[in-house]
Order: structure tokens, then sequence, then C-alpha cells
């Protein structure tokens, strides 16, 4: 099943946020008080900024959250999921930032994480000059080109392995059997971690649908090693595993008649009767939403009330 790569990033990225954001800012971690915790503003940020053709090519998640010394701070990370020629990127950054400066009135930083081969586009400022006055904004740049996975592999954060698993797309093997062996190899060190079982399972996942495979058999040995080295109870694959869970529940007959009735109804349905039983069966928003190829943002909402409710 092919995951779009901007839905595979806001989901990681939500997952991990204490790891994400000790990864990208270590020089102000301490600052940070993390045990207050984080709030996501994606409707905001949507409202602001609306998708336009190219949405599909890049994440975008707004983040609020708090210093110790109490200043509330806004945190717009933007990642780049695919390599193509943007000369107006740097442009797009400082609108967002003013836009939210403008609407909100709060402190803002921003992050662009390149995950492409192209250097010529991994800008680094907005600048512009007119009759005297100059406008720089400088922002916050990650390049994964300059980190290798070897020195990822070696990087105890366990975000360094979800960059790590991004070099699948820099440098996919043109064989898939190395391909497979690639992520396992990936998923063996990953279990080794003491870490969190969501935050390996979320992990695992990005691994797993980063980058897809094309041939079908190569898939299903991997679904099948995956399954033993994760010791899962489930003798089929992972994706066929959920389907039959969802069969037994008796949400794949209103998958089904969703169908029938039209992609807006059968959305409808599914975010009201899947969505609530697949969270309950222990399914992340990522997974949840790839599975039944929902928007994220919609499945989120829907997880979001049921903890408020």
């Amino acid at each position: 099943m092919a995951i779009s790569k901007d839905v595979l990033w806001k989901g990681i990225i939500e997952s991990l946020i204490d790891h994400f954001i000790r990864f990208f800012f270590p020089a102000f971690a301490e600052e940070i008080d993390f045990e207050k915790g984080f709030e996501f503003l994606d409707t905001e940020l949507q409202k602001l900024i609306p998708d336009n053709k190219g949405s599909k090519r890049h994440a975008d998640k707004l983040i609020r959250f708090w210093l110790k010394n109490g200043l509330e701070i806004w945190f717009l990370a933007h990642v780049e999921v695919q390599g193509y020629r943007d000369r107006y990127f740097a442009q797009r950054m400082y609108e967002c930032i003013y836009r939210i400066r403008d609407k909100f009135q709060r402190l803002v930083t921003g992050l662009a994480i390149y995950t492409d081969r192209n250097r010529n586009f991994h800008f680094v400022e907005f600048r512009e000059s007119f009759f005297g006055s100059e406008v720089i904004y400088t922002f916050n740049r990650y390049v994964l080109l300059d980190h290798s996975p070897q020195e990822l592999a070696n990087d105890p954060n366990p975000f360094a392995a979800v960059m790590e698993a991004a070099w699948q797309y820099l440098k996919k093997p043109k064989d898939e059997q190395k391909l497979a062996q690639l992520k396992l190899d990936m998923i063996k060190r990953l279990l080794k971690r003491n870490l969190p079982k969501n935050q390996v399972k979320a992990i695992i996942s990005f691994i797993t649908l980063y980058v897809d495979f094309e041939n079908s058999a190569i898939r299903d040995k991997f679904e099948e090693d995956l399954i033993t080295i994760t010791k899962a109870d489930q003798s089929m694959g992972i994706e066929q595993a959920i389907q039959e869970e969802l069969k037994r529940q008796g949400i794949e007959q209103g998958i089904e008649q969703g169908i029938e009735i039209g992609e807006a109804k059968r959305d409808e349905e599914l975010l009201k009767n899947a969505v609530p039983e697949l969270f309950q069966m222990g399914l992340d928003v990522q997974r949840i939403a790839s599975i039944l190829n929902l928007s994220l943002e919609d499945v989120q909402g829907v997880i979001d009330q049921l903890r408020e409710g």
C-alpha cells in the first residue's frame, strides 16, 4: 500500500514530537518545558496556508510549546518530501511566518528539512530589497544529504532512525531484495533500543511505508520476516492482518457499503465508525489514516474528540 510521504512525515513528527525537538534543536532543548506538552495547530495553519497543487510534495506542522520561563513559542516545521525545483520556497517560508505572526501575535521559529538531492534549492533565507528597505528572514535548515546513514545509525536520538529511513528514497537499491534487507536491518537495530512500544510501532511503520516495493512477492516476504522479528501474533501480512481484524469486528462491511454510496458518504461513515474502532484497537493516527485512505487531519480530529469525551 503506497502512502503519501506528507502523511508519513506529519504522523511521525506527531508521534515522536519530544525526540523531534531534541534532534533538530539540541542547543535549546534545556530551555523547553517538555512536561507541559505540545499542541498541534494544523487547523490554524490550514486556514492561513490552503493546499495548493504542490502540497503533496511537502509536509507542514505548526506546533505550540512552552519554555521553562513560561514563554509560549510557536514552531513551524516544513519538510520537503520530494525533490523538485521551487525558486519561491524561501518566500513561502517567510509568508508562513509573517501570516502566523500577524494573525496570532506569537513568536515563531521555522525549520526546513530537505530530504532530496537538489542542493541548488536548499535555501536558508529569504531576502528582499526595495528602495533602501530590506527584509531578511533566516530559518533553520537540515539537509539529509549532509548526514550519512552511518552517522544517523550511531545517533541515540530515536528521530535519527527516522532520518536514516528517509535515505531509502535518496539511495534506493536497484535490487528490491536489498531494499527489504535494508528495512529489516534498521528495524532490528530499532528493536534493541529501550523505547516505548507506541514509538517503536510508529518508526517501524515509517520505515516500512516510506519507500514501497514494486515487487509484490518481495513485499509479502518482507512482511513475513517483519512479523517474525517483531514476534507478532499474526501469521499474515501486516495490512492483511488489520483487514482481518476489521472483518471480525464488522467494520469491513461498513467500508464496502460506503464505497457503494459514494466517496463523501464513505469517508463520513469511516470517520464515524471505523476510526473509533481502530483507535480502540491501539492503532496510531498514521496507521489508521493509511488503512482507511483518509486524511491525517480528519482522523486526528476524530481522535481528539474521543480523547476529550
